[in-house]
């Protein structure tokens, strides 16, 4: 970024900037500014993507890079359309008896049917 940019200040308070410097340690981010673009740059992403950042009853899991890698690839392969719907989907499949998936599929079918012959 050049030098010639807009300066802007924020408060924050010291469990905030704990929490901050822990991640950019963790993370081998050099400064401040840098995390704090990036941060914004990375909210404005996901609010684009229709992915509120701090969605309540969200669950959030960090992943390594060979899971997030895979993840992509399965996206550029078109077997997913996003990480988040294959984790769901994954999840679903854990959580939900087969009898009762087969017994959801079944009475949609049922209820299209009957649908269609009303028309």
């Amino acid at each position: 970024m050049s030098d010639d940019g807009t300066k802007i200040t924020i408060r924050m308070g010291a469990e905030e900037i704990q929490t901050m410097e822990d991640f950019m340690a963790d993370h081998d981010i050099g400064n401040r500014s840098d995390f704090i673009r990036d941060a914004i740059k990375g909210y404005i992403a996901s609010m684009k993507a229709g992915q509120p950042m701090n969605a309540e009853g969200g669950i959030f899991v960090r992943l390594s890079d060979v899971q997030m890698e895979t993840l992509d690839a399965l996206v550029q392969t078109g077997i997913t359309v996003s990480p988040e719907e294959f984790i769901r989907k994954c999840l679903l499949e854990k959580i939900i008896p087969k009898s009762i998936e087969d017994e959801s599929i079944e009475n949609a079918f049922r209820a299209a049917q009957m649908k269609a012959a009303y028309k």
